[in-house]
C-alpha cells in the first residue's frame, strides 16, 4: 500500500500546523450526544431489542503524532516528525459486539470488547557519538506499539433495511512496552515508553452495511484524551503529547441475528405498520 493511497483514506498530521479547535476535533461527541437524546424517550417507553451477536476483524490503518516537533534532552535530541516516508503504519483490531434495538425505532445500542494492535510513526533519537571523527550525528528510530483493550459504547441509527451509521466513545487500556536492558538508549526509550497513559478515550464515526450473516463497516478514529502527555528523563519533565487515529476496515460475521420484522409490525425500525 503506498502513501498516497493511504492519504486518501487518512489524511496526513501536519506537525507544523496547530491543533484544530476543540469544537471541530470532538465533532462527534455532539453527533453521540444527539443520537443518546432521541434514542432516551423510546429507550424508557418501549425497552430494548436483541438485534444481533457478532465477532469481527478490521484492518487498520494508523497514525500518531507527536507535539511537540523537536525535544532537547542535552546530549540527544528527539524529532517527532522525522518520519519523512510518512506511511501509514498497518495493524489489526478483533471486537465481539452486541446490537440492540431501541424500542421500536431505528435506533440502537452497540457495545465492543475489542482488541488492537498496531505501531506508531517513527520517531528519531539523534546524538553526537564521542568519537572526534565522526561526520555527523547518530540516528535510532523509536516506534511505539500499539497494544490494547477497548470497551466501546456505540449509538446507531438503521438508514435502510441494510445500512446504519455509527458513533460513540472507545476506553482503551494500554500496555507499555519495556526496552531491552543491554541496549545502550534503553533509559531513553523506557522512558518514553512508560509515558503511555494506562488509560485513554478514543472517539469513532462509521458505516456499515449487512448482507446475510455479514456485517461490513468503515470507521474512523481519533484520540479525543492524549495516548501520552509528557515523560522523565534525567531528572527533567518533557512535554510529549502523542494522538491516535485510525482509518478500520471491519468484516463481521453474525453469530445470532434476530429475524427481520414485517411491515405490519409496530416494532418495525422502518416506521411503518
Amino acid at each position: 500500500m503506498t502513501p498516497n493511497s493511504m492519504s486518501v483514506l487518512l489524511p496526513r498530521f501536519a506537525s507544523s500546523q496547530p491543533a484544530p479547535p476543540p469544537c471541530i476535533r470532538h465533532w462527534w461527541l455532539g453527533c453521540f450526544t444527539w443520537l443518546v437524546v432521541q434514542a432516551g424517550a423510546p429507550l424508557a417507553a418501549f425497552g430494548q431489542h436483541l438485534e444481533a451477536v457478532g465477532a469481527a476483524v478490521s484492518l487498520n490503518v494508523t497514525q500518531t503524532q507527536a507535539s511537540p516537533s523537536v525535544i532537547d534532552l542535552g546530549y540527544y535530541t528527539l524529532v517527532t516528525d522525522a518520519d519523512f516516508s510518512r506511511y501509514d503504519e498497518i495493524g489489526y483490531r478483533l471486537a465481539a459486539y452486541g446490537r440492540w434495538q431501541v424500542g421500536g425505532s431505528r435506533f440502537f445500542v452497540q457495545p465492543e470488547l475489542g482488541y488492537t494492535a498496531s505501531r506508531g510513526q517513527r520517531y528519531a533519537i539523534t546524538y553526537y557519538p564521542s568519537s572526534t571523527t565522526a561526520l555527523g550525528p547518530n540516528e535510532e528510530g523509536i516506534v511505539h506499539r500499539l497494544r490494547r483493550g477497548e470497551l466501546a459504547m456505540l449509538a446507531g441509527l438503521h438508514t435502510g433495511r441494510h445500512t446504519y451509521l455509527l458513533v460513540g466513545p472507545v476506553l482503551a487500556v494500554n500496555q507499555r512496552q519495556q526496552a531491552d536492558p543491554g541496549y545502550h538508549l534503553s533509559e531513553l526509550y523506557n522512558s518514553l515508553y512508560q509515558s503511555v497513559e494506562p488509560v485513554n478515550v478514543l472517539g469513532q464515526v462509521g458505516v456499515g452495511f449487512v448482507t446475510g450473516r455479514f456485517d461490513f463497516q468503515l470507521r474512523y478514529e481519533r484520540s479525543l484524551t492524549p495516548y501520552s502527555r509528557r515523560f522523565t528523563f534525567e531528572g527533567k519533565v518533557h512535554s510529549y503529547r502523542q494522538e491516535i487515529r485510525q482509518c478500520l476496515l471491519t468484516a463481521g460475521f453474525l453469530l445470532h441475528k434476530s429475524p427481520q420484522p414485517s411491515a405490519e409490525s409496530p416494532r418495525d425500525y422502518r416506521g411503518t405498520r
